[in-house]
């Protein structure tokens, strides 16, 4: 049986058209709309919130030439604006799509759902998805033991430190917002990383000419793989970033504050790597 959804996030707008019975991704497309734009000042803005309507009418036609209805769901970005109700309304009526606005604990569970569909069922799993607008950290074996989403993601810390030239600032952020959750995922088998930062580190880490998601699925990003890459980006141009081998165009900006918020988890959690994983809350919100 076909199912489709579109999610609605902070950086980007995604269409996943999917054969659930056998487990089979049938479409899956991704645009980066930037509707978190400003995400820290409560509100979306006009021209955001127009790219991502004009992306979810594209979705939902392309849904319909399959045959299937899609439903759709909003995370950070919406959920923290005030004039959701705007957004939301707009979208109804102009694309005949009804959003779903689901809270921090929901999309970890979706995140977990999702991730661990491809990895073993009987170890214990810690799964991070860093998004533009927040940050979930879930761990569990067969069911979720321990959950929680942090307000740290791509987007946000890039306009609150990145653009400001406080990279210590970022870290000092990340590690005061995780450290009273630490002592309650550190004991995870098994790190799993999901979201548009993780798979593009390990895109440009195997040296992609164009994305294959049969080459990051699985895919061990070392620890140290992501320092260099962090400090890389960090002495890099916008001209040199535009560059880089494996990067998805239109995350130039974005890509090193998630790299930092990557690196100073994986320091807290003293992990050496982490394991990749191009399932996420899309997979897990149509199983």
């Amino acid at each position: 049986m076909l199912k489709a959804a579109i999610d609605i996030g902070t950086n980007s707008t995604r269409l996943l058209i999917m054969d659930t019975e056998r487990m089979n991704r049938v479409v899956k497309k991704v645009s980066i709309t930037r509707l978190g734009e400003g995400v820290d000042r409560g509100f979306l803005q006009p021209q955001p919130m127009a790219r991502t309507l004009a992306a979810v009418k594209e979705y939902a036609e392309d849904a319909e030439r399959y045959g299937v209805i899609p439903r759709a769901f909003a995370t950070s970005a919406v959920r923290d604006a005030e004039n959701r109700g705007e957004f939301c309304g707009m979208v109804k009526e102009g694309a005949g799509i009804d959003i779903e606005v689901i809270d921090g604990d929901k999309e970890a569970e979706l995140d977990f759902i999702g991730a661990s569909a491809l990895f073993p069922k009987d170890e214990s799993k810690l799964v991070l998805d860093i998004g533009g607008g927040s940050t979930e950290f879930i761990k569990g074996m067969q069911n979720i033991s321990d959950k929680f989403s942090l307000n740290m993601g791509s987007v946000r810390f890039t306009e609150r430190f990145i653009s400001a030239g406080n990279l210590a600032g970022l870290c000092e952020e990340v590690e005061d917002m995780l450290k009273p959750h630490i002592k309650d995922i550190i004991s995870a088998k098994r790190i799993v990383g999901i979201g548009g930062t993780i798979t593009s580190l390990a895109s440009v880490d195997i040296g992609l000419e164009e994305y294959d998601e049969s080459m990051v699925q699985g895919y061990f990003l070392p620890a140290t793989h992501i320092n260099a890459m962090r400090r890389r980006f960090c002495s890099a141009s916008p001209d040199e970033m535009k560059e880089i081998k494996g990067l998805q165009r239109g995350r130039e900006d974005i890509i090193l504050a998630g790299t930092a918020i990557l690196e100073e988890s994986l320091d807290m959690l003293k992990a050496d790597g982490i394991c990749v994983s191009d399932w996420d809350n899309l997979e897990g919100y149509l199983l």
